[in-house]
């Protein structure tokens, strides 16, 4: 008895009003995901009122909207929450969305000619609710307004623990970057060739998030060449997968030049598909757990064949 995976329960996207912006912002060559950080903020994944880190979606579109607006506190509370530590919402300040997604495995109806059970069905279900940032709050503890102090010179060996710990084959030189599936090659250019370390490491992020697409790795459809849907939809869930990686590590999204036809693509399938957002989140955080995953103890590490 095998499962059943039907078409997602027909739902409402509870980041239509976002998903507007973003569209805009690729319409326009600034992929929302490589939003700058402001005031001072150091880039990092959004906290929950617990501390616990946002996933998915959440990671970087509050991450995105965070640094749009300016915050530098990474804690984001609900309503409730808010007035669970005596920190009200200030009057006139607007919620952001968020999203809850959950899976649920139902027994099937019994066939009604032989009384035997059909397969069970995966039901997915996508609900919103509203969010806001400590800094939206009256009289909010200030633990919660800053982020913790971040040594620049520990936050880069970090971000280097992290990323030379992948054991993908890196081949230095040229001046295109890229992932070659049939050599199972990851190919940079050398740092140098960059305006920055930091755009060195982003573009190193994003190839190896296409580096996890392997059959033996997480098995993505990577897509036969460029301009089909299947290519087009990988490189977006690169695009999310090293920003929600950055964001982990602490390495701000780059501002790197973008296809035109990658971005006509983008807006074509999330205009087509309105969830196909969220599926590319859900991917490129499993690509971005499976990467950091290999830099941690031996006794912590659930690396995924």
């Amino acid at each position: 008895m095998g499962f059943r995976e039907p078409a997602e329960v027909p739902v409402s996207n509870p980041l239509d009003g976002l998903m507007a912006d973003i569209i805009a912002r690729i319409e326009a060559g600034a992929p929302p995901w490589r939003q700058p950080w402001k005031g001072g903020a150091e880039p990092g994944l959004p906290l929950r009122a617990n501390g616990e880190p946002f996933t998915g979606s959440n990671a970087w579109t509050l991450a995105f909207i965070g640094a749009l607006k300016g915050y530098t506190s990474p804690y984001w509370f609900t309503f409730r929450q808010a007035l669970g530590i005596d920190a009200p919402v200030a009057k006139g300040e607007k919620a952001s969305p968020a999203i809850l997604y959950k899976v649920k495995v139902t027994d099937g109806e019994p066939d009604p000619a032989t009384g035997d059970p059909s397969d069970p069905q995966v039901l997915r279900y996508l609900r919103g609710y509203s969010v806001f940032n400590a800094e939206q709050l009256q009289g909010c503890p200030e633990r919660f307004l800053r982020g913790p102090a971040v040594d620049p010179s520990l936050r880069a060996a970090a971000q280097d623990a992290v990323l030379d710990a992948v054991p993908a084959e890196i081949g230095i030189g040229g001046s295109r970057a890229c992932y070659i599936p049939a050599l199972d090659l990851v190919r940079l250019p050398p740092p140098e060739a960059f305006v920055s370390l930091d755009e060195f490491k982003s573009t190193k992020a994003h190839e190896l998030v296409h580096w996890t697409s392997a059959a033996s790795r997480l098995n993505r459809e990577l897509g036969r060449r460029f301009g089909d849907d299947a290519y087009a939809f990988e490189e977006l869930v690169a695009e999310i997968g090293s920003a929600i990686l950055g964001l982990r590590i602490g390495l701000a999204p780059q501002l790197l030049d973008s296809h035109a036809g990658y971005l006509a693509h983008w807006v074509r399938i999330l205009k087509d598909r309105p969830h196909a957002l969220i599926s590319a989140s859900s991917l490129a955080q499993k690509a971005a757990d499976y990467l950091i995953a290999f830099s941690l103890p031996a006794e912590d590490r659930q690396i995924a064949a």
